[in-house]
């Protein structure tokens, strides 16, 4: 069998097997409760489960819609749900709102909710239990997203009046085993809380937002790409968790339909392998490799493909695993000391896929265990410590990235800026050298370094100098800061650490 026509088969093998095909009867009930009559108004499950089910329904999905649904409207639309569920082929349901787990059964709360006793819960709160195993009956691929894990006032409630039983209640949802064929994800992990956001939509929402209707992608890469997200944007205060027991790869949005092999034949092999199609037979092929070329083969040929972010995650943790022995350098057991560096091995553990969870801050046991994972995967001794030995192993495994500064004098109002700087200490010399020469003092410094990006606000009276993660944040935070004490603030410096993005007046 040639090459092509080998390709061929496995392409149609990976779409059948998803069970996503577009003729599949699929059957979504979206649910999201905001305005809860006896705890305080939730701000974004109402705009996820309109934003979801949209999605959903250009999906393919025949969704239907809940918002801020009473005990009675949950009730009907759950039975409703059960009805349109038989004889489909994939059955989903979304839930956005308060949620409440007792006993280690998990309860999703309408919003005329009131639990005065733990007998309530039957008769005010909707089983979780009841709704899976109704989809589990009907339909054998069902797809299960909770974001239903937020700070509630409710249990609280529940907990006062139940005294010493109330250590049946706990924080979050409680884990849920699913049956074959069932994925059930949740906002968070089990017995944590999520945030409800400061957008239109909550991180957890916004993320599967960004994936689910990005084609060919299966839905195990949808959630780790979905994880990475809500990691960045709560500063992994927030990990999303999943349970699968699927038995096939299952797409929201099914590969591109795969040429005819004869026609494949035809053309020339550099076009063939941009088709979508040939792409995920390219990622199938190296995504159990560690081989760090294999995966910067894939970000060369698709730098923007469907599998990018997972791609540059996993080259890092290849290259980490490649790094050659550790040399001994004298300087390497000194211990750190400096914020900025400090601040610096928690960012570049964070971006090779460590989680060392605060930024800032003392060094607690989350940041060492990170360290240590590190160490162990780069061939070093893992002592948790934080060491320059550590920093130049993190350095070497994801290449120098450039520092930026920028320095102010605020008495005679000189300022000075640098960028693509070798080290933290480059960049704030440099910085004090443009700001009216080397004997310039110019005492006032951020420093930056990586994608983040600084800026400095000005007014007579008045001044504000910020870092960020984009220069446009860096701006907005500097001017708002800046006209708490001044009228006529503006940006008189801004760049970013690789040089990107330079503003001066």
């Amino acid at each position: 069998m040639n090459r092509l026509a080998l390709i061929f088969l496995v392409m149609v093998g990976l779409t059948a097997g998803g069970g996503a095909a577009a003729a599949d009867k699929r059957v979504a009930l979206v649910v999201g409760n905001s305005n809860y009559i006896n705890a305080a108004r939730l701000r974004t499950p109402a705009n996820d489960a309109v934003d979801v089910a949209n999605a959903l329904e250009r999906l393919g999905f025949d969704v239907i819609r809940g918002l801020d649904l009473d005990n009675a409207g949950m009730r009907e639309t759950t039975r409703l749900f059960s009805e349109r569920l038989i004889g489909a082929d994939v059955g989903l349901f979304y839930y956005g709102g308060h949620g409440i787990q007792v006993s280690g059964k998990n309860y999703l709360l309408p919003v005329d909710a009131k639990l005065a006793v733990a007998s309530d819960l039957d008769f005010v709160a909707v089983d979780l239990d009841l709704v899976l195993r109704n989809m589990e009956r009907e339909a054998p691929v069902n797809i299960v997203f909770l974001d239903a894990c937020r700070d509630n006032p409710l249990a609280a409630n529940l907990a006062k009046s139940m005294g010493t039983r109330s250590v049946a209640i706990s924080r979050g949802l409680a884990r849920v085993e699913s049956g074959v064929g069932t994925l059930i994800a949740y906002a968070t992990q089990p017995g944590n809380v999520a945030l409800d956001g400061t957008g239109r939509n909550s991180p957890f929402a916004a993320a599967l937002l960004k994936w689910i209707e990005r084609p060919g992608i299966p839905i195990s890469e949808v959630m780790i790409s979905v994880r990475r997200d809500v990691l960045r944007e709560t500063k992994n205060q927030q990990v999303p968790w999943d349970h699968s027991s699927l038995t096939g790869q299952f797409y929201f949005a099914p590969p591109a339909p795969v040429a005819a092999p004869a026609a494949v034949a035809a053309k020339p092999a550099t076009t063939d392998l941009a088709q979508p199609n040939l792409e995920i037979a390219f990622w199938d092929s190296i995504k159990n490799e560690k081989n760090p070329r294999l995966f910067e083969a894939y970000l060369n040929r698709y730098p923007n493909g469907a599998f990018a972010d997972i791609a540059r995650v996993m080259l890092q943790d290849a290259k980490v695993a490649a790094l050659p022995a550790a040399a001994d350098v004298a300087e390497d057991k000194i211990a750190i000391t400096d914020p900025a560096l400090l601040r610096e091995v928690r960012e570049r553990l964070f971006e090779l896929n460590f989680d060392p969870g605060s930024f800032t801050g003392p060094v607690g046991e989350q940041t060492r265990r990170a360290i240590r994972d590190f160490q162990q995967m780069a061939k070093l001794t893992p002592d948790g410590e934080m060491s320059k030995g550590l920093l130049r192993r993190l350095r070497e495994a994801g290449k120098l990235k450039p520092w930026g500064a920028i320095v102010f004098e605020r008495i005679a109002k000189k300022w000075g800026m640098a960028w693509s700087q070798e080290t933290r200490q480059a960049a704030i010399a440099s910085a004090r050298a443009s700001c009216g020469g080397k004997e310039a003092q110019c005492p006032v410094e951020i420093s930056f370094f990586g994608t983040e990006c600084g800026a400095l606000a000005y007014a007579d009276g008045s001044w504000a100098i910020v870092a960020r993660k984009s220069v446009e944040q860096a701006k907005e935070s500097a001017l708002s800061d800046c006209r708490k004490r001044g009228r006529s603030c503006r940006i008189i410096a801004a760049v970013c650490a690789d040089g990107a993005d330079r503003t001066t007046p």
